[in-house]
């Protein structure tokens, strides 16, 4: 059966579609209908006591009766936990293969965004300010830590950690600064807002295409997937 027939097939009511909209739940059901499909149609041995004891370790849950007030909290019965844990493999196993190439490809062309950045802030009220450090800076006579000690100059001192996702998030002109800065060097003062600023760049660990970034992507991916097919399944019942 085609995910267009068992949306037609669960959503066949008027009263049950306006009460999952009324809960803000028509695209949470909807989505989880479509997933349970797929993983219904996917032929995955899982070994269900091994993904359990993953389950518990991540939980915290080492006693029967803490597993049992988990899913009391969650709604579930002992069986949607077992359905819910084999999912998870067969979701995991329809994104390896559905988009290892396609995240290969995507980590190659935005790898500079997964990068992770350690930098300092230094944060100026002006402009002379800002350029007399840089100078200072530069020549030498002046380095992080003595600058750091340095009471008597006027300077908002920041540490910061970027990357790699909510590097894409942070203002555009930071973004661009920090990407084109060599290890443990800094920049000209530029203006930002109504301050000037100065970035050193402490620290830069580049990411890698390995077991962990590649699940990771390939499971947003399917994530994505999933929201496109949820949307377009319900074009008709939101006109």
């Amino acid at each position: 059966m085609k995910i267009n027939e068992i949306i037609d097939k669960e959503l066949n009511s008027n009263e049950l579609i306006a009460k999952l909209r009324e809960n803000d739940s028509l695209i949470h059901y909807t989505k989880n209908l479509i997933v349970n499909h797929l993983c219904k149609e996917i032929d995955l041995e899982v070994d269900f006591k091994k993904a359990h004891k993953s389950f518990c370790k991540k939980n915290n849950i080492s006693k029967e009766e803490d597993l049992k007030k988990y899913l009391r909290l969650k709604g579930m019965l002992y069986d949607d936990h077992k359905r819910n844990l084999i999912n998870s493999e067969k979701i995991i196993h329809i994104a390896h293969n559905e988009f290892s190439e396609k995240a290969k490809s995507d980590f190659l062309n935005n790898k500079t965004f997964l990068d992770i950045y350690t930098y300092y802030f230094l944060n100026f009220l002006d402009s002379d300010s800002a350029h007399e450090i840089y100078f200072r800076l530069e020549s030498k006579e002046m380095n992080l830590d003595s600058l750091n000690a340095d009471n008597s100059i006027e300077i908002d001192f920041k540490y910061g950690r970027v990357g790699p996702t909510d590097l894409l998030k942070i203002t555009p002109i930071i973004r661009d600064q920090l990407i084109n800065l060599e290890l443990g060097n800094f920049t000209a003062p530029f203006k930002f807002n109504n301050n000037w600023i100065i970035l050193i760049l402490k620290d830069k660990k580049e990411a890698i295409f390995d077991g962990i970034t590649k699940s990771k992507m390939v499971l947003a991916l399917f994530d994505e997937w999933i929201n496109v097919i949820t949307v377009d399944s319900l074009k008709k019942f939101l006109v």
